[in-house]
Protein backbone atom coordinates (compact mmCIF):
# COMPACT_ATOMS: atom_id res chain seq x y z
CA UNK A 1 0.00 0.00 0.00
CA UNK A 2 1.32 3.44 -0.89
CA UNK A 3 1.88 5.79 2.04
CA UNK A 4 1.62 9.60 1.94
CA UNK A 5 4.45 11.25 0.00
CA UNK A 6 6.09 7.92 -0.81
CA UNK A 7 6.83 8.80 -4.42
CA UNK A 8 9.57 11.38 -4.91
CA UNK A 9 9.01 14.90 -6.17
CA UNK A 10 10.61 15.41 -9.57
CA UNK A 11 13.53 17.71 -8.76
CA UNK A 12 16.24 16.48 -11.13
CA UNK A 13 16.60 15.84 -14.85
CA UNK A 14 17.31 12.19 -14.06
CA UNK A 15 14.09 11.74 -12.10
CA UNK A 16 12.13 13.62 -14.76
CA UNK A 17 13.56 11.25 -17.36
CA UNK A 18 12.65 8.26 -15.16
CA UNK A 19 9.03 9.40 -14.98
CA UNK A 20 8.84 10.09 -18.71
CA UNK A 21 10.28 6.66 -19.55
CA UNK A 22 7.95 4.88 -17.12
CA UNK A 23 4.90 6.71 -18.44
CA UNK A 24 5.86 5.90 -22.03
CA UNK A 25 6.33 2.22 -21.15
CA UNK A 26 2.95 2.16 -19.40
CA UNK A 27 1.36 3.67 -22.50
CA UNK A 28 3.07 0.91 -24.55
CA UNK A 29 4.75 3.40 -26.86
CA UNK A 30 8.06 2.56 -28.54
CA UNK A 31 8.75 5.78 -30.45
CA UNK A 32 11.28 8.29 -29.14
CA UNK A 33 8.93 11.28 -29.35
CA UNK A 34 5.27 12.04 -30.09
CA UNK A 35 3.97 12.49 -33.60
CA UNK A 36 3.47 16.07 -34.78
CA UNK A 37 -0.20 15.27 -35.29
CA UNK A 38 -1.77 12.90 -32.79
CA UNK A 39 -0.49 11.33 -29.56
CA UNK A 40 -2.52 13.87 -27.56
CA UNK A 41 -2.54 11.77 -24.38
CA UNK A 42 1.21 11.16 -24.46
CA UNK A 43 1.83 14.86 -25.12
CA UNK A 44 -0.43 15.78 -22.20
CA UNK A 45 1.39 13.42 -19.85
CA UNK A 46 4.78 14.79 -20.93
CA UNK A 47 3.51 18.30 -20.27
CA UNK A 48 2.26 17.22 -16.84
CA UNK A 49 5.65 15.80 -15.86
CA UNK A 50 7.61 18.80 -17.15
CA UNK A 51 5.28 21.17 -15.34
CA UNK A 52 5.80 19.17 -12.14
CA UNK A 53 9.56 19.34 -12.59
CA UNK A 54 9.76 23.09 -13.17
CA UNK A 55 7.25 23.74 -10.39
CA UNK A 56 9.51 21.87 -7.98
CA UNK A 57 12.68 23.75 -8.96
CA UNK A 58 11.25 27.16 -9.85
CA UNK A 59 12.86 28.86 -6.85
CA UNK A 60 16.37 27.66 -7.75
CA UNK A 61 16.94 30.08 -10.65
CA UNK A 62 15.08 32.81 -12.50
CA UNK A 63 15.26 30.77 -15.74
CA UNK A 64 13.56 27.84 -14.02
CA UNK A 65 10.77 30.15 -12.92
CA UNK A 66 10.28 31.41 -16.46
CA UNK A 67 10.17 27.85 -17.77
CA UNK A 68 7.69 26.93 -15.04
CA UNK A 69 5.32 29.71 -16.06
CA UNK A 70 5.58 28.64 -19.69
CA UNK A 71 4.87 24.97 -18.96
CA UNK A 72 2.15 25.76 -16.43
CA UNK A 73 0.38 28.06 -18.89
CA UNK A 74 0.44 25.48 -21.70
CA UNK A 75 -0.55 22.68 -19.29
CA UNK A 76 -3.47 24.78 -18.03
CA UNK A 77 -4.61 25.43 -21.61
CA UNK A 78 -4.58 21.71 -22.39
CA UNK A 79 -6.39 20.92 -19.12
CA UNK A 80 -9.12 23.44 -19.91
CA UNK A 81 -9.41 22.09 -23.45
CA UNK A 82 -10.03 18.53 -22.24
CA UNK A 83 -11.98 19.52 -19.09
CA UNK A 84 -9.55 17.80 -16.75
CA UNK A 85 -8.22 18.76 -13.33
CA UNK A 86 -5.07 16.75 -12.68
CA UNK A 87 -2.92 18.41 -10.00
CA UNK A 88 0.85 18.39 -9.83
CA UNK A 89 2.89 15.96 -7.75
CA UNK A 90 0.14 13.54 -6.74
CA UNK A 91 0.58 10.60 -9.18
CA UNK A 92 3.54 8.22 -9.23
CA UNK A 93 5.33 7.11 -12.38
CA UNK A 94 3.77 4.74 -14.89
CA UNK A 95 0.65 6.85 -15.44
CA UNK A 96 -1.87 5.95 -18.15
CA UNK A 97 -4.75 8.23 -19.10
CA UNK A 98 -7.05 6.12 -21.26
CA UNK A 99 -9.45 8.88 -22.31
CA UNK A 100 -8.50 12.52 -21.82
CA UNK A 101 -11.89 13.99 -20.94
CA UNK A 102 -13.70 15.17 -17.78
CA UNK A 103 -11.28 13.89 -15.12
CA UNK A 104 -11.13 15.48 -11.66
CA UNK A 105 -8.48 14.66 -9.04
CA UNK A 106 -8.27 16.46 -5.70
CA UNK A 107 -4.88 18.19 -5.26
CA UNK A 108 -4.33 16.62 -1.83
CA UNK A 109 -4.72 12.97 -2.80
CA UNK A 110 -1.82 10.51 -2.90
CA UNK A 111 -1.73 8.08 -5.83
CA UNK A 112 0.86 5.35 -6.33
CA UNK A 113 2.69 4.04 -9.39
CA UNK A 114 1.17 2.52 -12.54
CA UNK A 115 -2.14 4.32 -12.04
CA UNK A 116 -4.60 4.36 -14.93
CA UNK A 117 -7.72 6.49 -15.29
CA UNK A 118 -10.42 7.07 -17.87
CA UNK A 119 -13.02 9.66 -18.84
CA UNK A 120 -15.52 10.90 -16.28
CA UNK A 121 -13.52 9.73 -13.25
CA UNK A 122 -13.33 11.60 -9.95
CA UNK A 123 -10.91 11.18 -7.05
CA UNK A 124 -12.20 13.57 -4.44
CA UNK A 125 -12.82 14.54 -0.86
CA UNK A 126 -15.79 13.82 1.34
CA UNK A 127 -16.19 15.43 4.76
CA UNK A 128 -12.82 17.13 4.19
CA UNK A 129 -11.00 13.79 3.95
CA UNK A 130 -9.19 12.54 0.86
CA UNK A 131 -8.23 9.09 -0.53
CA UNK A 132 -4.87 7.37 -0.61
CA UNK A 133 -4.57 5.09 -3.65
CA UNK A 134 -2.03 2.27 -3.92
CA UNK A 135 0.09 1.04 -6.82
CA UNK A 136 -1.34 -0.55 -9.97
CA UNK A 137 -4.88 0.75 -9.53
CA UNK A 138 -7.18 1.20 -12.53
CA UNK A 139 -10.22 3.47 -12.63
CA UNK A 140 -12.50 2.72 -15.58
CA UNK A 141 -15.02 5.06 -17.21
CA UNK A 142 -17.09 7.18 -14.85
CA UNK A 143 -15.82 5.63 -11.62
CA UNK A 144 -15.34 7.63 -8.42
CA UNK A 145 -13.21 7.24 -5.29
CA UNK A 146 -14.39 9.55 -2.51
CA UNK A 147 -13.44 10.40 1.05
CA UNK A 148 -10.76 9.44 3.54
CA UNK A 149 -10.32 5.87 2.34
CA UNK A 150 -7.41 3.71 1.21
CA UNK A 151 -7.28 1.58 -1.94
CA UNK A 152 -4.97 -1.45 -1.92
CA UNK A 153 -2.47 -2.26 -4.68
CA UNK A 154 -3.69 -4.08 -7.79
CA UNK A 155 -7.33 -3.03 -7.70
CA UNK A 156 -9.70 -2.32 -10.61
CA UNK A 157 -12.67 -0.01 -10.15
CA UNK A 158 -15.43 -0.89 -12.62
CA UNK A 159 -17.27 1.54 -14.89
CA UNK A 160 -19.58 3.87 -12.99
CA UNK A 161 -18.64 2.46 -9.58
CA UNK A 162 -18.57 4.73 -6.53
CA UNK A 163 -16.06 3.71 -3.86
CA UNK A 164 -16.73 5.21 -0.42
CA UNK A 165 -15.12 2.56 1.81
CA UNK A 166 -11.52 1.37 1.96
CA UNK A 167 -10.51 -1.58 -0.22
CA UNK A 168 -7.94 -3.78 1.51
CA UNK A 169 -7.90 -6.79 -0.85
CA UNK A 170 -5.35 -6.74 -3.67
CA UNK A 171 -5.99 -8.35 -7.06
CA UNK A 172 -9.72 -7.61 -6.93
CA UNK A 173 -12.31 -5.81 -9.05
CA UNK A 174 -15.07 -3.65 -7.60
CA UNK A 175 -18.29 -2.32 -9.09
CA UNK A 176 -21.66 -0.80 -8.25
CA UNK A 177 -22.98 2.09 -6.16
CA UNK A 178 -21.71 1.89 -3.51
CA UNK A 179 -18.93 -0.34 -4.79
CA UNK A 180 -18.70 -3.97 -3.69
CA UNK A 181 -16.28 -6.70 -4.74
CA UNK A 182 -17.38 -8.39 -7.96
CA UNK A 183 -14.28 -10.44 -8.75
CA UNK A 184 -11.07 -11.80 -7.25
CA UNK A 185 -9.29 -11.14 -10.54
CA UNK A 186 -6.98 -8.42 -11.83
CA UNK A 187 -6.71 -8.00 -15.59
CA UNK A 188 -3.84 -9.50 -17.57
CA UNK A 189 -3.50 -6.19 -19.41
CA UNK A 190 -2.78 -4.37 -16.15
CA UNK A 191 -0.21 -6.96 -15.11
CA UNK A 192 1.46 -6.67 -18.53
CA UNK A 193 1.59 -2.89 -18.14
CA UNK A 194 3.18 -3.21 -14.70
CA UNK A 195 5.81 -5.59 -16.11
CA UNK A 196 6.63 -3.20 -18.98
CA UNK A 197 7.35 -0.44 -16.50
CA UNK A 198 9.51 -2.75 -14.36
CA UNK A 199 11.63 -3.67 -17.38
CA UNK A 200 12.64 -0.12 -18.24
CA UNK A 201 15.66 1.38 -16.51
CA UNK A 202 14.11 3.85 -14.08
Amino acid sequence: MVQPFEHKLIKSHQLLNDYLIADKAALNINRRRPKFLGDKIWKFQIKLRKTEYYNNIKNHHILNRILYYYHFYTFKKLSDKYLVEIPLNVIGKGLVIWHLQSIIINPKVVIGENFSISAGCIVGQAKNRIPIIGNNVEMTVGSKILGGIMIADHVTIGAGAVVVKSIEESYTTWGGVPATKISNNFSVENIDRENRVKKVKV
